[in-house]
């Protein structure tokens, strides 16, 4: 989802003071908490595992190795 597609999604929601949540780690949701709107490098479909994110900061991968992903600019909700 890029911020243009959020935004779009978000001005349809009428009440202005709906909170935003995230899913719990197993169940429930959470608060966002924190929002770092300075974009992060980011490496597309890393990992495969159903427990961990599909998605990693570039800066974790070895240098050589972030040749074998895309790398995109991405905030973190």
């Amino acid at each position: 989802m890029t911020i243009k597609q959020l935004i779009e999604i978000l001005q349809q929601v009428e009440d202005q003071d709906t909170r935003v949540m995230v899913s719990g780690y197993e169940g429930g949701y959470n608060d966002v908490m924190n929002i770092n709107p300075i974009p992060l490098d980011i490496a597309l479909d890393v990992s495969n595992e159903w427990y961990y994110g599909k998605h990693e900061r570039a800066e974790m991968l070895i240098y050589e190795d972030r040749k074998d992903y895309q790398i995109v600019k991405a905030i973190i909700l």
